[in-house]
């Protein structure tokens, strides 16, 4: 298996002081702990909006008390979770469209990893809340950690990559080798069967073709019968007891956008584990 450099030296935690925001936090300074990586806290002011008319110096004020707001509250984080841990940090505060700046931060400042919460709510609320989320995981050259509010302990044991067997498959794989050896977690690899499978032998995937060249001895590979990717994944959650959800998106073709819809993004709505989504 080729090999491929993974190192994470910086993780952003982008925030908005949420108790949601505050859980994935802790689960990010347990991955520095493990990774010797440092943390950047980068909260997102929204843009304000105001009328033509409104005076100048009270739009200035109002963006200034944003700021001191912002920064109020990063120092409170700092001083709650992050000091105590001794991890090196960064707060960063700006103003704009949350998607937006957390993709430039990315760029900019060599981040290579998001860790962020996600409410898992649905309709309506699915569609305001999760969309920053979602949106980013759609977006992000990074692999991002979703962490939903439910999730508590940080010792992954048990973790479970949903894969359409499509290729490349290595740069994934090795990601997610690295992740699950950084707690010592078993990995479930399973494959939900579709209409698509006709169209190659998935008997011979590539887990089965490279099985010698993927350096874990904790791999499993199993195939479902439920087509529904988000239903097999939070069934096999149900039974058997995992504690991460690993899966991997990647630039579909004509024929896939046709006929897929985004696993990766849609199952930021339901995932009730940690969801670590990663690039092909």
């Amino acid at each position: 298996m080729p090999n491929f450099t993974i190192m994470i030296n910086r993780i952003l935690v982008p925030t908005d002081f949420s108790d949601v925001a505050k859980n994935a936090l802790d689960f990010a300074l347990d991955l520095c702990h493990k990774t010797n990586a440092e943390i950047h806290l980068l909260h997102v002011n929204p843009v304000p909006v105001a009328d033509i008319n409104f005076p100048q110096e009270t739009y200035q004020l109002y963006l200034s008390e944003m700021k001191d707001y912002a920064e109020k509250e990063l120092n409170a984080l700092v001083e709650k979770q992050v000091k105590p841990s001794g991890i090196k940090y960064g707060t960063h505060t700006h103003i704009g469209f949350v998607n937006d700046e957390v993709i430039q931060f990315i760029q900019g400042n060599q981040i290579d990893l998001i860790v962020m919460g996600t409410t898992g709510a649905s309709g309506l609320q699915e569609l305001l809340i999760g969309s920053n989320t979602a949106s980013i995981v759609g977006r992000s050259p990074v692999p991002v950690f979703v962490i939903p509010p439910s999730a508590r302990h940080l010792n992954f044991k048990h973790v479970l990559y949903a894969s359409d067997y499509s290729e490349p498959e290595f740069p994934a794989v090795s990601r997610l080798v690295y992740f699950a050896e950084l707690y010592n977690a078993k990995i479930t690899v399973i494959h939900a069967k579709t209409e698509s499978d006709r169209y190659f032998n998935s008997e011979n995937n590539f887990f089965v073709k490279n099985r010698d060249q993927i350096k874990s001895e904790q791999i499993t590979i199993e195939a479902v019968s439920n087509p529904d990717i988000t239903d097999a994944v939070n069934e096999y959650i149900d039974y058997k007891g995992v504690d991460m959800v690993v899966m991997a998106k990647h630039n579909r073709s004509w024929f896939d956008r046709i006929f897929h819809r985004s696993m990766s993004k849609r199952m930021t709505y339901h995932t009730r584990v940690p969801l670590l989504v990663l690039n092909k």
